[in-house]
């Protein structure tokens, strides 16, 4: 199952995760990229533009269902799928049926992160339901939800490191939870800033109380601010993880991040709204800095 999956579904649904996940040892392979798998099969779900908002509730609660209970699932015709979501929702059952093959422990953990992960992407699509503009409130809606749909990763990676290994890492269980959490939060933020001029564009912002462009530029900083926190718990993270290819493979979406970051802090609107990406040259580099890191 993993080569077939991880190869011709994992590299075109995510170029940084299969980068990394590929390095990672089996063991911890396999349940992190399903997991993944199974995440971005119900975040395919949840963006089907051509389907209706209840259709999209209706089927995200079926296929967590299906997580829970088990089963097979039967979704929605979904049209102008990128390619790699074409062939992951073509190979779901697939998916699912080496899920219920896993050790008990990680097909628990498997379920548990992605049942709160459809639980986070319902909740987006019934707070921006509205008309026109709909926009968060309060920071912890923010902080909430990138937990719902990231963190709680972040929690998982750590659940499955120590359950394949016992010397996962040099801090407890409970440290590495915390940073773990803090890790994914800060990515999900990350992709949240990346994403704000075309969210605007859709109706809705992720940005509390940001009624205006203007204010978006200056709620941009401080949310870059706390993504730069949790970037920093990453580094803390990898750095206390034991084995050369899991430091490997934890620090490079960070060092993506920060480099993320650093191209959105300075941007324009306009640069902002053309959509901020690190190259493929850059992260050819940064894979030699995430090796001299593990090393």
């Amino acid at each position: 199952m993993q080569s077939g999956l991880s190869k011709k579904v994992l590299k075109d649904v995510s170029r940084s995760f299969y980068l990394s996940l590929r390095f990672l040892p089996w063991g911890f392979r396999e349940p992190t990229s399903l997991g993944y798998l199974l995440a971005r099969a119900s975040d395919t779900i949840a963006d089907a533009g051509e389907l209706s908002i209840q259709e999209r509730k209706g089927a995200l609660t079926n296929f967590r269902r299906v997580i829970l209970e088990g089963g097979m699932f039967e979704g929605p015709e979904m049209k102008s799928l990128p390619p790699g979501e074409v062939v992951l929702m073509k190979r779901i059952g697939e998916c699912l049926s080496a899920m219920e093959e896993l050790p008990k422990e990680q097909k628990e953990a498997v379920r548990k992160v992605v049942s709160i992960i459809t639980e986070g992407q319902a909740w987006d699509l019934e707070r921006f339901g509205g008309d026109g503009v709909v926009s968060l409130e309060a920071d912890e809606e923010l902080r909430n939800y990138t937990y719902q749909v990231a963190g709680c990763v972040g929690e998982f990676w750590t659940e499955i490191g120590f359950e394949v290994d016992e010397g996962f890492a040099r801090r407890p269980f409970a440290e590495m939870n915390e940073l773990g959490q803090a890790y994914g939060r800060s990515l999900q933020l990350i992709n949240i800033l990346r994403d704000v001029p075309e969210d605007w564009e859709n109706g809705r912002c992720y940005l509390p109380g940001a009624r205006s462009r203007e204010d978006l530029m200056g709620q941009r900083q401080r949310w870059i601010a706390e993504a730069r926190e949790g970037l920093e718990a990453a580094e803390l993270y990898a750095e206390a993880l034991n084995g050369k290819r899991m430091r490997f493979g934890t620090v490079l979406p960070a060092m993506i991040g920060r480099a993320t970051l650093d191209r959105l802090e300075s941007a324009t609107w306009a640069e902002w709204h053309a959509r901020v990406k690190v190259s493929r040259k850059e992260i050819y580099g940064m894979m030699f800095r995430a090796a001299k890191f593990a090393l």
